[in-house]
């Protein structure tokens, strides 16, 4: 098989859009997605994610579609929608059962005499969906066997939304094939685009697998620092002098505590535990860091409340500000956000509860509070923004006197706090 010279990027999100740019630097490349307004946006040179500059879209050789044609007579497919969970924490294959369909039936439509196209899936998913659910229904709709009329491929996307050190280029990138042929084809393509290497896994199953649990491996992590850090709250130890004094170990990894929300670290822990279920095993582990960083919403707005009541405030009389909606620090993401289902929490507490977030849209409910004249009797700064971590005085001006600050990223200094006439709590 020749290196493919025509590339079809389905999806064009957080993912599918850097991962596009990059493929068009090097070869003929589409971006496809069915959000026609998204498809506009892009075309103006504006990404309403912030993730991509306009100049680095409008200088692109790209070519930005919504129409689904340029699946047809593509070399090269790659899937990268979304796949969240349901409500009841089981995988929503819907958009890749949907981007699968399409591709089934965009190749039945595929020119004759031209090369067999490789499929590869970058969505975070269960180790087998990729062969056993994705290619049973792109089989179905093209009329063509897999590893035969069309090849399948993975190679998960490890991408770090607001982090300028570890990019596409920057990262090793794991490929895996249907066939040997096709893995390499893989590898030559991503290749070109992945500076610091690719990592061959021996097959789709493996790839798929070694997505899930990195992000478990996260979970997990951030779960025993979340616990550990309510337990050390009640003995009256501060949990970060604590891990200061353990972080002096060689072999000790240290994590921040906070809420886990995203797209990814809350998401992904389940699809291994379904996949798990699948071969009767209830993964006890998994499940307890979930139950964990699911808990830390309620185990944070109840400490929030003591502490209003411990500085002799009524909460009911109380005003409070929450800083920040996102799921992370520094990016426009707000899928899966905890600090929006605490801010809701907070809301039913409290006289009154104000949130603001600079990645949010104007509006009369999200104005930045510093600089105003209200004062608050509870600030919460629950995302660490920069544009929050680089005015830290302006945020504790905000605090009336004899109130609450609480610091849910672990950023601000105590000592800075503590000269105010205020309650300071850091997670």
């Amino acid at each position: 098989m020749k290196t493919p010279s025509n590339i079809t990027v389905v999806g064009l999100g957080y993912v599918g859009l850097p991962l596009a740019l990059a493929f068009a630097a090097e070869l003929h490349t589409t971006g496809f997605d069915n959000d026609v307004s998204r498809v506009e946006q892009l075309q103006a040179g504006n990404d309403r994610n912030r993730e991509v500059d306009g100049l680095s879209i409008s200088s692109s050789e790209l070519i930005l579609t919504s129409g689904d044609s340029c699946v047809t007579d593509a070399d090269f497919i790659v899937v990268t929608v979304p796949t969240p969970v349901t409500e009841d924490s089981q995988p929503d294959l819907s958009l890749l059962e949907s981007a699968s369909e399409m591709i089934g039936k965009r190749l039945r439509e595929r020119s004759r005499d031209i090369s067999i196209p490789i499929i590869v899936f970058e969505s975070t998913t269960y180790p087998g969906c990729t062969e056993d659910f994705c290619g049973p229904i792109i089989e179905r709709e093209s009329g063509l066997k897999s590893g035969d009329g069309f090849l399948l491929g993975y190679s998960p996307e490890r991408t770090n939304f607001g982090d300028v050190d570890h990019t596409l280029e920057t990262v090793v990138k794991v490929v895996s094939g249907q066939t040997k042929e096709a893995a390499r084809v893989i590898s030559d393509v991503y290749l070109r685009i992945a500076k610091a290497g690719v990592h061959m896994a021996p097959n789709i199953k493996t790839a798929e697998a070694s997505k899930v649990i990195e992000n478990v491996q996260r979970d997990l992590n951030i779960a025993l620092f979340n616990e550990s850090a309510m337990i050390f709250d009640r003995m009256g130890i501060k949990s970060s002098e604590v891990f200061d004094a353990a972080g002096t170990k060689w072999n000790f990894h240290r994590y921040q505590p906070g809420l886990v929300g995203g797209h990814c670290i809350p998401v992904d822990p389940y699809y291994l535990t379904y996949a798990a279920e699948q071969v009767d095993y209830v993964a006890d582990v998994i499940l307890a860091g979930r139950s964990v960083n699911e808990g830390m919403v309620q185990q944070v707005s109840d400490k929030i409340q003591s502490l209003v009541i411990e500085s002799g405030a009524y909460v009911r009389d109380s005003d409070v500000l929450v800083l920040g909606q996102t799921f992370k620090n520094d990016v426009a993401d707000f899928r899966n956000s905890k600090v929006i289902g605490l801010t809701e929490i907070l809301r039913c507490m409290f006289r009154t509860t104000t949130s603001f977030d600079p990645y949010a849209e104007g509006s009369e409910g999200n104005r930045n509070p510093v600089g105003g004249s209200r004062k608050y009797g509870a600030v919460v700064l629950a995302v660490g923004h920069s544009e929050f971590i680089n005015s830290v005085d302006d945020i504790i001006s905000l605090v009336e006197s004899g109130g609450v600050l609480v610091d849910l990223t672990g950023t601000i200094d105590g000592a800075q706090a503590m000269d105010s006439k205020i309650t300071f709590w850091r997670l």
